[in-house]
């Protein structure tokens, strides 16, 4: 990918062997594919699958990551679904026709702002109480910045933000998502086939427990009280990416299963 200078003429479309296009208001150029890869080979069907599980885990992480990478992603020219595979390619891995994902190694947001240490967590049922250090060493964090802590259930595709709260509060209680008619739809693993996918829906419709990811990012108090952009925003305002948020590299709090199997 190549940027191309400003000029008269605003070249866009193929015009011989380049590709011309725009994104986030500037000109940039590509080569045309002018062959193409057997799509049936290991290596295509490999990087077929990872790249299904990478937009699909972005697209159930959405609200997160337009929160957590806007601005990482609009300074090197992407979208945010886009700079979350750019960044968690390490964490997703292709065995024996299975997309595998390291789920608590994924990377939500980067930015200056300085994270924080979990130190406690006790759940009841849905609610869930947790302590975090307000500060981390030496490092003056603004007590006044804005913890944000998302709940996620990747087979239900559910990912609720179940709780904002200032840092110097150091403590927070929230309840988890009620997802107890969620466990009676099929569910669709990533990268699984057919036969594999009907037995692990069949395992989960005998099943009545659901299993959180919390994660959590901090964000400067000036911009945490602005809301991240709706699809339809984004659609009439494309080049307006809330890319003025400060946040801290995202934390993963922890898993927490509610109810059991039956």
């Amino acid at each position: 990918m190549a940027k191309v200078r400003p000029s008269i003429i605003e070249q866009t479309g193929t015009i011989g062997d380049r590709v011309f296009y725009t994104r986030f208001g500037k000109l940039f150029s590509r080569s045309k594919a002018t062959s193409f890869n057997d799509n049936k080979s290991e290596a295509q069907l490999r990087q077929r699958a990872l790249f299904k599980a990478m937009q699909h885990t972005s697209s159930i992480l959405g609200s997160v990551i337009q929160r957590g990478l806007a601005k990482e992603a609009h300074a090197h020219g992407h979208v945010e679904n886009n700079e979350f595979a750019k960044i968690n390619k390490q964490c997703f891995s292709y065995t024996d026709g299975m997309v595998h994902i390291d789920y608590p190694r994924l990377i939500l947001s980067t930015g200056p702002i300085a994270r924080m240490d979990f130190t406690n967590c006790h759940a009841d049922g849905l609610h869930v109480e947790l302590q975090f250090e307000p500060y981390i060493g030496a490092n003056h964090a603004n007590p006044d910045d804005v913890v944000f802590i998302y709940a996620v259930e990747f087979q239900t595709e559910v990912c609720q933000l179940v709780a904002c709260v200032e840092r110097r509060a150091a403590s927070v209680a929230f309840d988890l998502p009620d997802l107890s008619e969620e466990t009676d739809k099929p569910i669709t693993l990533l990268g699984s086939d057919v036969t594999s996918s009907r037995h692990s829906n069949q395992a989960c419709l005998r099943s009545t427990s659901v299993t959180f990811h919390l994660y959590a990012i901090v964000e400067a108090a000036n911009t945490a009280c602005v809301s991240t952009l709706s699809p339809d925003e984004k659609k009439a305002a494309k080049n307006h990416r809330n890319i003025n948020r400060r946040v801290s590299p995202s934390i993963f709090i922890g898993t927490i299963t509610v109810g059991s199997a039956n």
